[in-house]
């Protein structure tokens, strides 16, 4: 692994670290992590800085910018004031289950009662499909809105327009160069998009779909006592399920998304949902020690079991009831499936490591991995090639071939740096199917394709990562990055770590803080559940401090009392209520330059 110092940015606005230091009262070393982070922002002014430290809902952009805004808000107004039938079509995953959940818990303040639409993983695949559409028109729908899916349906909108069924989508994925010929198409990836909406989830559309839409009915008088008895909702009670999607879908937690994710996480330790208090419950968390961890790998993966393993629809109900007894039963039962799917998980990681050992054993230098399993479970590969991505740094492809069929259906996972997507363009001429983003990607093709995808995918990696090593390696190497080196480790203390959290929630575009110290010695070690590491340290000023290596055992390569460079994450452990300071540990090594 090598190590990598950030070098210090140059900001358009000329703020330095030492101008954020004076300003915001931040130890220096601090005001430097915030300095690099800067450097990706499009306003840099000392605001901006202000506005980062204290997200409020106050700076959340206008929905009204996002393009077609207007046009659904005053569709979705039009079908509630005039009782149309409504159905709410939701991708499988946590994010459209989440998003779906969003609309129905709205629209059932407003005193509709929405049909909910999830389609089934292995029996219909991702998408709106055509059947599914064809029914919803026979029932009578007049209006469908999809979440988390749809922008690249064309052929599935028009044939609702046939039937004369609207349909508003509200979705973040990439479109394609035709957009669907929807009433509203509602992405913020539009090449129209000029709006500063930028990197929400699906749900996060469709809460941006019910702020705008609640704004319409408002302007009509919907929510005037002389025009009835419906009460004006309170979008503020949505932000915790806009917070979950936005963690579990791993989208960047930044500007708007940051906004929602703090706010979000304020209302779950205080007041969450019926549903996410059980969820809690079942995996032994109290809501008012819930984190952004909890949300991606805790509540996130309970959630995404049901449709992973069958039906989405036990954890829809979950997220939308309001019965207490209901929402127990259905958390045990969700705890109890998501088991059930790390046993089956489990499973696939062994197969799937042992075939990733065998490729690299005979192409060390390989750039991806594609591997095929003939009855790996659909819904746990995606996980599955995440975990070989963590083991062996590079892009994998886990494609199944769950049926006779010939038919497979594959997830792709890469690493920073490189555009899954576009290695997938690379190799479309082989598959039936393709979407995605630049991280994440998903596929299905013919049997007979395999070889033929496989070595255009591989070398579309190869290809990218020879241009970022400027011709040195078609290999990406296995890298972490450091914001600075402390020369100075007085500077950790438990008061100035503390203030880390200014700069949380951390995830995709705001990444955990990494320091580097030197010159500290290992006074001993201890293995814990047969791969982690408990290391303790003696630093250059003869003070005791413990680190935490996750999945450490075996790496640590340097014998106790040797000076060691360290590269972790400083932090606070408050278990049992004790408050302490530790290191999150990246990597060890016999100390010297760092730079």
């Amino acid at each position: 692994m090598s190590w990598k110092i950030r070098e210090e940015a140059v900001l358009k606005s000329g703020l330095t670290p030492a101008d954020l230091e004076q300003a915001l009262s931040l130890p220096h070393w601090i005001a430097v992590i915030l300095h690099h982070r800067m450097r990706s922002w499009g306003d840099q002014s000392l605001d901006a800085v202000k506005r980062f430290l204290e997200p409020s809902l106050k700076f959340l952009p206008d929905p009204f910018s996002l393009p077609d805004m207007d046009r659904g808000a005053e569709r979705l107004a039009e079908a509630i004031t005039e009782g149309q039938k409504i159905a709410v079509y939701g991708d499988y995953d946590v994010d459209g289950t989440v998003g779906s959940a969003v609309l129905r818990r709205f629209l059932r303040r407003l005193g509709v009662e929405p049909t909910i639409y999830q389609p089934d993983r292995q029996k219909e695949g991702y998408g709106i499909n055509r059947a599914a559409v064809e029914r919803l028109a026979e029932e009578g729908h007049q209006l469908m809105i999809a979440v988390d899916c749809g922008i690249t349906s064309v052929a599935e909108v028009e044939r609702a327009n046939e039937l004369g069924m609207d349909v508003i989508i509200c979705d973040h994925h990439e479109p394609k160069e035709i957009l669907p010929p929807a009433y509203a198409v509602l992405d913020h990836r539009r090449a129209d998009n000029e709006s500063a909406i930028q990197s929400l989830s699906g749900a996060g559309v469709a809460f941006y779909l019910a702020i705008a839409t609640r704004s319409m009915l408002r302007d009509i008088g919907h929510f005037d006592p002389e025009n009835g008895s419906v009460k004006e909702p309170d979008i503020r009670e949505l932000l915790d399920l806009v917070a979950l999607a936005a963690v579990a879908d791993m989208v960047p937690l930044v500007d708007e998304n940051r906004i929602l994710l703090k706010a979000g996480l304020d209302k779950m330790r205080k007041n969450p949902n019926l549903g996410i208090r059980e969820l809690l419950r079942v995996a032994d968390i109290k809501p008012e020690e819930v984190a952004a961890y909890h949300l991606g790998f805790v509540l996130g993966p309970r959630i995404n079991a049901s449709g992973r393993l069958g039906s989405a629809n036990g954890a829809m109900e979950l997220l939308t009831t309001d019965d207490p007894e209901e929402a127990r039963a259905l958390a045990e039962k969700l705890h109890g499936v998501n088991a059930e799917r790390i046993e089956l998980q489990n499973e696939v990681v062994d197969e799937a490591l042992a075939q990733a050992a065998l490729k690299i054993e005979a192409n060390p230098e390989i750039p991806a991995l594609v591997l095929i399993g003939d009855g790996w479970h659909e819904g746990v590969i995606g996980i599955v090639a995440s975990k070989v991505v963590e083991r062996y740094q590079r892009p994998v492809a886990m494609i199944t071939f769950a049926t006779h069929s010939g038919f497979g259906k594959g997830s792709v996972r890469g690493i920073p740096r490189l555009d899954m997507l576009s290695a997938m363009e690379a190799g479309a001429a082989h598959l039936k199917g393709f979407g995605g983003h630049k991280a994440a990607a998903g596929l299905s093709l013919e049997k007979n394709e395999i070889e033929a995808f496989t070595d255009a995918f591989v070398n579309a990696i190869g290809d990218q990562a020879s241009v970022l090593t400027e011709g040195k390696s078609r290999l990406l190497p296995r890298e972490v990055v450091a914001d600075l080196v402390l020369e100075n480790d007085d500077a950790l203390t438990a008061e100035s770590v503390a203030m880390l959290d200014r700069l949380a929630p951390f995830g995709i575009g705001n990444a955990e803080p990494v320091v580097v110290v030197s010159g500290w010695k290992i006074a001993g070690s201890k293995t814990l559940k047969e791969r982690h590491l408990k290391i303790q340290f003696t630093t250059q000023q003869n003070k005791s401090l413990e680190g935490f290596w996750a999945n450490g055992s075996g790496r640590l390569s340097v014998p106790e009392a040797t000076e060691v460079d360290i590269i972790c994450l400083p932090q606070i452990n408050s278990f049992r209520n004790l408050n302490r300071l530790e290191l999150k540990i990246k990597d060890i090594r016999a100390a010297r330059t760092t730079q």
